[in-house]
């Protein structure tokens, strides 16, 4: 496909992201977010004089031939498709969402015959800049096929199946990495107890059995040293859709790990930990055991 004109709505730390990336690569980008200071997040993106903020999201209906959503919830999301019944191009909806969430804004796709094609998202902002996400993709084939080109300038597409299979996957890998992360904050308390030199425990470790790839957040849980990733609140919350949609959908009775992390997480959270990253529900594990958190 030609590089046409995108729109962005939402313009947080992903949106941002591929914002930059799309106009590094040429693209025309027109973006939108309710709060405006989000803009700042796409300077970057005006030094090419490709990037339009709009004040409008009937100015990105007007001239964009794509329009990509990246908005925090699904009621955004179903706000924004209710706003953008009469759009003739494509929509491409990164959001994370629940498959009841995801019913209810297919409903709306299909009363107004937009054309909606899911691409939910992995990998963070930085990623995000860099234009190596991973998308897990679903609906129309020949929607993915039209739009090969541009999902491979954002990342890496696979296509997984109908809307419902993809974004089921993505709640699936939340799932696992959630899991992990807290797993491995609770590891980062043994590796500060044993006074084992941090860098070597993570070189070691990642060469057996153990090795995972959340691995890069255990250096920051042993440090404690968080960078700006992805919050606790924002992954508690996808946990919680993930547990409700493979209960309510799939037939699914229990999930002990991922409810026992998602407690765990909520607990972390009512303690104002997690601003930055989830990773930081390492701290409650330090609280319990007494753990100093000096880096090393």
């Amino acid at each position: 496909m030609e590089k046409q004109i995108i729109g962005i709505i939402g313009l947080g730390r992903i949106g941002s992201g591929i914002c930059i990336n799309l106009t590094n690569k040429g693209y025309k980008v027109m973006g939108y977010d309710v709060n405006k200071v989000a803009y700042k997040n796409c300077m970057e993106s005006q030094k090419t004089g490709l990037f339009y903020p709009v004040e409008k999201i009937e100015e990105i209906k007007t001239h964009a031939n794509v329009i990509i959503l990246s908005l925090p919830t699904g009621k955004e999301v179903l706000d924004i498709t209710e706003n953008l019944s009469d759009f003739k191009g494509i929509i491409i909806d990164t959001s994370t969402l629940s498959i009841e969430e995801l019913h209810k804004i297919l409903d709306v796709v299909l009363k107004n015959q937009l054309k909606y094609f899911t691409c939910r998202l992995e990998r963070g902002p930085k990623e995000a800049r860099e234009g190596t996400l991973a998308l897990y993709c679903g609906g129309n084939r020949d929607e993915f096929d039209y739009l090969l080109d541009l999902l491979k300038d954002i990342g890496e597409p696979v296509y997984i199946g109908s809307h419902e299979q993809a974004t089921m996957l993505k709640l699936i890998s939340n799932m696992i990495g959630t899991v992990m992360v807290v797993l491995n904050g609770e590891i980062s308390s043994v590796i500060k107890s044993a006074n084992i030199d941090y860098e070597t425990a993570i070189k070691a470790l990642s060469m057996g059995g153990a090795n995972n790839v959340q691995f890069f957040r255990l250096l920051w849980q042993l440090k404690n040293e968080y960078q700006d990733s992805f919050s606790l609140d924002l992954a508690q919350h996808v946990v919680e859709l993930a547990i409700k949609s493979s209960k309510d959908y799939y037939g699914i009775n229990s999930l002990p790990l991922t409810e026992l992390a998602n407690n765990i997480m909520v607990i972390a959270k009512s303690l104002g930990f997690g601003k930055k990253d989830v990773s930081e529900v390492a701290k409650l594990n330090d609280i319990i055991n007494n753990i100093s958190s000096q880096g090393k």
